[in-house]
């Protein structure tokens, strides 16, 4: 592997981390959503097939496989689940329900995901990695914007005291 690949990779987990302080500091904290028993379940069955596409690219990214990275970022970028499964009343509840900015991050989410599908599509490894970088940056924005109370990580911290 090239320095320069490596230093992308580097970048990219820096990035994540980094993504945690950028979601505390610019938008409020904790916007839960309230959503129907059912509609959460399929909005929680979606975030677990998405994990588990997120987990595998790094994976993907480092073996060379961009004929699985654009097979799991075109399933990414379609949904998973949310599409096949919601009846008519869902996706009415899901449009009234959602925050514009909620939308808006799943948008800038499924977008990456589709750029990062074309990335790999060009055997783009630098791209890829830019593109992967921001799908996590979305995720963490979205979890401590909207999730906090599900991932406790991102709750307000109280201060500390000051002590020597």
């Amino acid at each position: 592997m090239t320095a320069k690949f490596l230093n992308t990779i580097t970048i990219v987990a820096l990035l994540t981390v980094s993504a945690n302080c950028y979601a505390k500091d610019n938008h409020p904290q904790d916007q839960s959503l309230a959503l129907s028993p059912e509609l959460r379940e399929l909005l929680r069955a979606e975030m677990r097939e998405i994990s588990g596409g997120i987990q595998s690219i790094a994976l993907l990214l480092a073996t060379a496989d961009w004929e699985a990275i654009q097979d799991t970022s075109a399933k990414i970028h379609a949904s998973y689940i949310m599409k096949q499964k919601l009846t008519p009343a869902l996706k009415e509840e899901l449009e009234h329900a959602l925050p514009s900015r909620f939308k808006q991050l799943d948008a800038d989410f499924h977008h990456r995901a589709e750029k990062l599908g074309m990335a790999a599509a060009a055997h783009d490894p630098e791209e890829i990695a830019f593109h992967y970088s921001r799908m996590l940056e979305s995720c963490t924005q979205c979890h401590a914007e909207f999730a906090a109370d599900r991932f406790p990580g991102f709750a307000p911290q109280a201060p500390r005291d000051h002590h020597h």
